[in-house]
């Protein structure tokens, strides 16, 4: 029938318009759920790298210092020497003179050996021929070492002794003995001190001799 073809007809436009219809509701929804939100966005901004410029900088060059002179070393004075060095190396000492030939009107080789004596052994009196006119003495020949120390006057006795020979010596008195290098041998008592030689060495000597002695 003519008028039931065209309901058909309309029935069917409808039905496709609303299906259309249908399909672009579904396409915006679903559009709208895969779209990224505002937040996302930024994030992946932010994620994002991006391309800096990097200035190229030159690379500053090391000069090495350069060398400085060494100062010449100053010159250095040897110290001082030690007073434990001066101890052990003492200045050398003063050279030897002869001795005089002058002591008490003696001898000239008697006055040298009674000088060197008086030396030695620290003597202040030395006896020889003033005020003497007989025997040794007064012919100039003659000493009187005095001391009472009778330590002193065996040094003095023993040492004139050994060196009889070099002195020129003939013989030595000392606390009442006599020697002439052959031993000592007593004598008799004169009385006192003085003429018992107990206070000075007595030395004779030769009449002529050739002393060689320093002071």
């Amino acid at each position: 029938m003519p008028g039931q073809h065209r309901k058909r007809t309309a029935a069917r436009k409808l039905t496709a318009l609303a299906v259309c219809g249908v399909a672009a509701t579904l396409v915006v929804v679903l559009w709208a759920a895969i779209r990224p939100g505002p937040a996302a966005q930024h994030v992946a901004a932010v994620d994002s790298p991006q391309s800096t410029a990097v200035e190229a900088r030159p690379v500053p060059t090391i000069v090495p210092p350069m060398p400085q002179p060494v100062p010449a070393a100053a010159a250095v004075e040897p110290p001082p020497p030690s007073e434990k060095n001066a101890a052990q190396h003492p200045p050398p000492p003063p050279p030897s003179v002869p001795c005089s030939t002058e002591l008490a009107g003696t001898r000239p080789h008697v006055a040298r050996v009674g000088n060197m004596l008086k030396k030695t052994f620290g003597l202040t009196d030395v006896g020889g021929a003033v005020g003497r006119a007989d025997g040794d003495h007064g012919a100039g020949l003659a000493l009187d070492l005095m001391t009472s120390d009778s330590a002193r006057g065996d040094a003095i006795a023993d040492f004139v002794l050994a060196n009889k020979q070099r002195f020129g010596v003939t013989y030595v008195i000392w606390r009442q003995r006599y020697n002439d290098g052959s031993g000592w041998s007593y004598l008799e008592d004169r009385g006192s001190p003085t003429a018992n030689h107990y206070d000075h060495v007595h030395v004779s000597f030769e009449k002529a001799a050739e002393v060689d002695v320093t002071c």
